[in-house]
C-alpha cells in the first residue's frame, strides 16, 4: 500500500524539530537554516513541491537533513550561498532574506540531495562503540551495518580522550568524549582481526566527489567534527575498508553464515542507521542475527548505538547469545560528545 504524503503542516514542524536538535547537538547555524526553510519554503518552486509533498515520514527520512546537506555542498561553489555560510557573522533578518532571495533562482540545484538519506559516518560515535567492544573482548570479526564509508570500521586505529585525564588508544584522530560512569576494561587492547562493513550506497573516500558529498553532512559550524572528518577520511582512504553495497539483510545472511572460527567473537555493529531502514528490513536483519546467534552461541553478538523512545540520546545495546538477551550499557549523545555508561 503506497505510502500518504505528508501535509505542508507535518513537513514545515519537521523542519522546526530539526532545527531545535540541531541546536541541542551544538549547530546553532544549522538550526537557524533548518528553521528559516520551515518559514520560506513554498510549492512553487521545484524543491518546495517535492518537499511540502514528500512521500513518507519526514522525520524517518530526515528530509530537512537532506535539504542542507545540499545547501553546504552548494556553498562551496556559489559565492552568493557562501557569504551567508559560517565564519561570517550575519544578522537573521539578513540571512532569511538572503537566503530566500538565493532560492528563488536556484531552488532546483537542491532537489537531487532529496534520493538518499544523509550518511553522517560520525567517527566519534566509537567513543560509545569502544566500550561494548572492550566489554565483549577477545578477537574480534567486526560486521558493521550502513558503513557509509567505513569511517566507524576502525575505532581501534583513534585516540580517546575520555575526560579526567583517561585515555585509550593511540592514532592520528583523537576522539573526545564526556564519559560518565565506570569505564570498560581500558587495560586491555581491542583485537579487531577482520572487518567488513555494507551499506545501500558505499561511499568510497579515495574518490574526491563521494568524499565531497559525505563532508556536506558535517554542519559547517564544528570545527572540531570537521578536522575528525578530515583526519579520519585520510586514515580510511589508505585503508581501503571492505564495504559492500548491499542491503542489510542480505549482508548479514551472507556473513553470518560461515560458523564463528574457534576463538573469535564475531560483532554486527550500527550506529544510528536502524530508523533509516524499511520495517521489513529491519525484521530480516534482525532474523539473520538471532537465527546465527541461535547457531553459534556466545562466539556472536550484536552490538549498536541507536535512537528509542528516549528522548536526547541513543541507546547503547547489547545482545549476547544464545539467550539473545538485550542489555542496555549506557547511553550516548548522537555525535558522540558524550557517553553515560551504566
Amino acid at each position: 500500500m503506497p505510502s500518504k504524503n505528508a501535509t505542508s503542516d507535518a513537513v514545515r514542524a519537521h523542519f522546526r524539530s530539526q532545527g531545535q536538535a540541531c541546536a541541542r547537538l551544538g549547530s546553532p547555524f544549522t538550526a537557524r537554516l533548518c528553521a528559516v526553510l520551515a518559514d520560506v519554503l513554498t510549492p512553487e518552486t521545484p524543491l518546495g513541491a517535492r518537499v511540502l509533498t514528500w512521500p513518507g515520514d519526514p522525520t524517518g527520512d530526515a528530509l530537512a537533513l537532506r535539504v542542507c546537506g545540499g545547501f553546504q555542498a552548494l556553498s562551496w561553489e556559489d559565492a552568493t550561498l557562501a557569504a551567508l555560510y559560517p565564519p561570517a557573522e550575519i544578522s537573521d533578518q539578513f540571512f532569511t532574506a538572503g537566503l530566500a532571495e538565493w532560492m528563488k533562482q536556484n531552488d532546483a540545484r537542491l532537489v537531487p540531495w532529496l534520493a538518499g538519506p544523509p550518511q553522517t559516518n560520525e567517527v566519534s560515535r566509537c567513543s560509545a562503540l569502544l566500550g561494548g567492544l572492550l566489554h565483549i573482548g577477545g578477537e574480534i570479526e567486526l560486521l558493521e551495518v550502513g558503513a557509509s564509508a567505513g569511517l566507524n570500521l576502525y575505532p581501534d586505529r583513534y585516540a580517546y580522550d575520555l575526560g579526567e585525564g583517561v585515555q585509550y588508544g593511540d592514532g592520528p584522530v583523537r576522539i573526545v568524549t564526556e564519559w560518565s560512569g565506570q569505564c570498560p576494561p581500558l587495560d586491555q587492547p581491542l583485537r579487531i582481526v577482520s572487518r567488513v562493513g555494507c551499506d545501500v550506497a558505499p561511499i568510497h573516500v579515495a574518490d574526491d566527489a563521494a568524499r565531497r558529498r559525505l563532508r556536506a553532512y558535517v554542519w559547517p559550524d564544528q570545527p572540531a567534527r570537521i578536522a575528525r572528518f578530515e583526519g579520519a577520511v585520510a586514515m580510511v582512504a589508505d585503508a581501503q575498508p571492505d564495504i559492500r553495497k548491499q542491503g542489510a539483510a542480505e549482508f548479514l545472511r551472507e556473513t553470518l553464515a560461515p560458523p564463528v572460527p574457534e576463538g573469535r567473537i564475531r560483532v554486527v555493529q550500527h550506529s544510528i542507521m536502524w530508523q533509516y531502514m524499511p520495517v521489513d528490513e529491519q525484521e530480516q536483519a534482525e532474523h539473520a542475527i538471532r537465527s546465527a546467534g541461535a547457531r553459534d552461541g556466545a562466539r556472536l553478538a550484536w552490538l549498536r548505538l541507536e535512537a528509542d523512545d528516549t528522548p536526547g540520546s541513543a541507546a547503547i545495546l547489547l545482545t549476547r547469545f544464545p539467550d539473545g538477551r538485550t542489555v542496555e550499557l549506557g547511553r550516548g549523545d548522537f555525535h558522540g560528545r558524550w557517553v553515560r555508561w551504566h
